[in-house]
């Protein structure tokens, strides 16, 4: 993946360096693997907050370089047995949002692999490439079985450079290319009010991220 992104922004940006990217991914050592376990929604909260898009995790943007994950398993959070489909929600599950803003379901078969872009990579490559803002939706409140508790696990897999890796422009681009490149930008923090120096690191872009996030609200 990170090959074919290389090669896409040399196309389209004069000055991307060669391999950067595959290069950084091909080094690192921060290859994360991550179990997260969705508990089940609490039946007792607001009718609104149970019917809105993101209330089992808010829209964000991986603030890293590449998140790979496998298809996500509901399943019963009190016997801990996988749910049959006609027990699951068909609208529960993972969103992103494409380029017209629009929010899609994204239903990963079970034999593939998906690969969501983080904002260093949009950095990196001037905006050619953007980072893929997401959320995940819960079950609708008395949508199946009702005395079920679903719940849901998803295992990504962010791979990031190591922390003092340099995030910056090519040649020839500007902030205002990078940052304004982005979609779904009413759902997150603004990237140019956390990458906000050309060479930022991206230790110190990801604590400042950090801290914008648990600040912010949409």
């Amino acid at each position: 993946v990170a090959k074919h992104i290389d090669v896409k922004a040399a196309k389209k940006v004069v000055g991307y360096r060669k391999d950067l990217l595959f290069d950084a991914m091909k080094q690192t050592e921060k290859a994360k693997g991550r179990l997260l376990y969705y508990y089940p929604i609490d039946k007792d909260q607001p009718a609104t907050t149970q019917a809105k898009e993101d209330n089992w995790i808010g829209w964000h943007n991986d603030s890293g370089f590449l998140t790979s994950l496998a298809g996500d398993l509901f399943l019963d959070d009190e016997t801990g047995q996988p749910l049959s489909p006609d027990q699951i929600d068909p609208e529960a599950g993972l969103y992103v949002t494409n380029r017209s803003g629009e929010s899609i379901h994204v239903k990963i078969p079970d034999d593939c692999m998906a690969v969501q872009i983080g904002e260093c990579v949009q950095i990196l490559t001037g905006g050619v490439v953007v980072a893929t803002p997401h959320c995940v939706r819960g079950p609708r409140a008395g949508f199946g079985t009702s005395d079920v508790k679903v719940a849901r696990i998803s295992c990504p897999c962010f791979i990031d450079s190591k922390p003092s890796f340099p995030l910056s422009l090519p040649e020839g681009c500007t902030s205002e290319n990078a940052c304004q490149a982005g979609i779904g930008r009413d759902k997150v923090p603004l990237l140019e009010e956390r990458w906000v120096e050309n060479g930022m690191t991206f230790g110190s872009f990801l604590q400042t991220s950090f801290e914008k996030y648990y600040d912010w609200s949409s």
